[in-house]
């Protein structure tokens, strides 16, 4: 009976672990959501803006959901002006180089090419923005750093999520910072930057 009980409570921890692992899906600092996740929040004819902050630990501590009436502010390659609040995509600077190699063949200047992609996927093409920050917060005046996904598909698209982080270095419109002691700042992003150098999108002249 004794070996019967404590079979009976591994079983229950077992699903009680499986419950919290569904609950806290895709409710990370760092990873990429999936489309599953960002549809959740989605709402019918309308975009949807969602800002999760997190702690230090990594734990979601604040979630905040909005309908958006105006259309999303790109300022180039790193800033984004959501629902009025400014964002810088966290750890990346803007514009390694002047030109870069734009939709395979054309030479663009490195802003122009960085509106028009962030335009097609925030304002014509997504559905529901998730921006993630540690930055609890914000000093007065400043952007918030975030890492921002989009939910884009539907009507007889898949859905999917498009990383906005990694789209800029991956066309290589943006590059990771690294810390004064020459770190990087996203590692996650190191395979992406790599390959855009290997596929020449920057440096176009």
């Amino acid at each position: 009976m004794h070996k019967q009980l404590k079979v009976i409570g591994f079983a229950v921890s077992l699903l009680m672990g499986c419950a919290a692992l569904a609950f806290a899906e895709g409710e990370d600092p760092y990873a990429e959501p999936s489309a599953g996740y960002l549809r959740q929040f989605a709402e019918q004819g309308a975009k949807v803006f969602v800002l999760e902050r997190f702690d230090a630990e990594g734990r979601l501590v604040a979630r905040s959901t909005e309908r958006l009436e105006a259309s999303i502010g790109i300022e180039g390659p790193t800033g984004r002006t959501i629902a009025g609040q400014r964002i810088s995509l966290r750890g990346l600077t803007a514009c390694p180089t002047e030109k870069v190699v734009y939709n395979s063949v054309q030479t663009w200047g490195c802003n122009d090419a960085a509106r028009d992609y962030a335009e097609a996927v925030y304002n014509r093409r997504g559905s529901v923005i998730l921006c993630k920050t540690l930055a609890l917060t914000p000093a007065d005046g400043e952007a918030l750093p975030a890492s921002c996904f989009v939910l884009v598909g539907g009507n007889g698209e898949p859905f999917r999520t498009v990383n906005d982080d990694d789209s800029m270095v991956f066309l290589g419109l943006a590059a990771i910072g690294r810390t004064p002691e020459g770190r990087s700042r996203r590692p996650d992003l190191e395979a992406s930057q790599s390959l855009s150098r290997s596929m020449g999108f920057q440096n176009a002249d």
